[in-house]
């Protein structure tokens, strides 16, 4: 009271002023980004769906609210320091999650896990404090490989006919190529339609009219958007069919290629000719209808694509090779670890807390947690894939490698083996598929779901004849590591949700 007395008006008001501006600084307005394109993902795969505040400040005290079409119901909620599950909808519970130490940081990422086909559209990232509140959106494109195209006649009415190419289901929009008997490209002649069904993927309708002296046509339905490196897929269906009044359709093509601008150089056409796809027919047994289907598609892609068949093709055989040379794998109870826990079927196995009591002999580990499978190679190539859980390490040992004590787990001890990393910022792959080429003496690892190389090993040291054997490992008590039965090429035509 003292003080303020000897105050006059003047100096009260900028004091006043001051505590006004020091409330103002307290309570800053931020602004809620997110990117301006989709986040594009396999089904399966875990995502990020990327938002921040400007400036960068604490969200600590602020909420935090996911959401996809219902305000009411969150895909997550970030409340009063904690999560609200009560509100939070069932489908989202368990896979989506807030990166905890980047709220500091002003980092409000969604992380959503095995993300399926419905997951798929627009999500609303909003943050809101007790006197403001800032949003955007997010668009999550589940990338979904349409049905196979169906060729029918149309007639719209009067004299005219058309040949109607269909297909469901796509994301993101593909393109249609029509290419007459001679080649050439007759996409311009034809209207294409495209709608949305009711989960907002898209279904395809391109007509074309026909006439009497020209009743060979071809549609091709292209996904254009860019693979990773060698995740490209070529599936050619193997029956060519006759429609009705002696039309014919001649080709039916699913092609997902790589449409970036490639720094591969282009065969020659007679070096592809003689020697890629001859190759290709005597290592993978490619029926020889396919193989003019394969010659024939050189001539309909259009040049001012920037295609490279080559890559094209290149991806389709070594993912053919890679599910032709599939293993079937059972995990081996006698090489165990006490700690661990194996189904009855020997394909599923996870920590547990209290060991078994084992017998000793020389092929158990007896200090870390691994087991190999009963199936070891000496020759040829193999495949496999693994279902993971949340701590794993996969890949392959040789015999002669060290089973007891401490054990190194790199490949001067005779292991090469790929671990989880468990950085919280890592969106980790749910499957991973391991291929083993002995000649070779080189191991690699892709992502399943997006068909994508993450490693290989190489110039692998081991005797001539010395058993290789698929190895695994895991300390995680709640999900099991899962040995996946094999796959074939109808397995994997096209990806569904999981």
């Amino acid at each position: 009271m003292e003080i303020a007395a000897l105050l006059s008006l003047s100096e009260v008001i900028s004091l006043l002023t001051c505590i006004s501006v020091s409330v103002c600084l307290c309570r800053e307005k931020f602004q809620v980004v997110g990117p301006d394109v989709p986040v594009v993902v396999f089904p399966g795969e875990d995502t990020v769906l990327p938002c921040y505040l400007s400036p960068n400040i604490s969200t600590m005290d602020l909420e935090i609210r996911w959401f996809k079409k219902n305000f009411a119901s969150p895909v997550i909620l970030f409340k009063n320091k904690r999560y609200n599950r009560d509100l939070q909808d069932e489908f989202y519970r368990g896979r989506a999650e807030l990166f905890p130490d980047e709220l500091l940081h002003g980092n409000v990422s969604l992380k959503l896990r095995d993300v399926k086909h419905s997951d798929h559209g627009q999500y609303t990232c909003l943050v809101e404090s007790t006197e403001h509140y800032e949003d955007t959106q997010i668009n999550l494109g589940v990338r979904a490989l349409g049905s196979q195209p169906s060729v029918s006649l149309h007639t719209p009415g009067g004299d005219q006919t058309q040949l109607l190419c269909r297909s469901e289901g796509w994301y993101p929009e593909p393109a249609v190529i029509w290419i007459d008997r001679d080649g050439n490209d007759v996409t311009s002649l034809s209207k294409t339609t495209v709608e949305k069904d009711s989960q907002e993927f898209l279904n395809v309708s391109s007509y074309i009219p026909v006439k009497q002296e020209s009743n060979v046509f071809s549609c091709m339905i292209i996904s254009v958007l860019p693979e990773p490196d060698w995740g490209s897929q070529l599936h050619i269906p193997r029956d060519f069919f006759p429609g009705p009044s002696g039309w014919m359709v001649s080709l039916f093509l699913i092609v997902t290629i790589t449409v970036a601008a490639s720094t591969l150089l282009w065969c020659s056409k007679a070096q592809w000719f003689s020697k890629v796809l001859p190759e290709a027919v005597k290592s993978f047994a490619v029926p020889k209808s396919q193989v003019l289907v394969l010659k024939t598609l050189k001539s309909l892609v259009p040049k001012g694509w920037g295609i490279n068949l080559k890559d094209v093709l290149k991806a389709a055989v070594m993912w053919a090779q890679r599910l032709s040379d599939s293993a079937e794998l059972t995990l081996d109870p006698d090489t165990a670890f006490c700690y661990l826990s194996l189904s009855e079927d020997r394909r599923k196995m996870r920590w547990k807390v209290l060991p078994h009591v084992l017998p000793d002999n020389p092929q158990r580990f007896d200090s870390l947690s691994c087991v190999l499978s009963r199936e070891s190679f000496t020759l040829g190539r193999y495949y496999w894939e693994v279902e993971l859980n949340d701590q794993w390490r996969i890949g392959v040992t040789r015999d002669s490698a060290e089973r007891k004590g401490g054990l190194t787990f790199s490949p001067e001890k005779g292991y090469w083996v790929l671990e989880c990393d468990s950085s919280h910022l890592t969106v980790l792959p749910r499957r991973v598929g391991v291929y083993l080429d002995i000649e070779e003496r080189k191991v690699s690892f892709y992502s399943v779901d997006s068909r994508t190389h993450i490693f290989t090993f190489t110039d692998m040291v081991f005797n001539q004849g010395e058993k290789i054997y698929p190895f695994f490992w895991t300390i995680d008590e709640y999900k099991d590591l899962v040995v996946l039965p094999p796959v074939s090429c109808e397995d994997q035509s096209h990806i569904t949700d999981s």
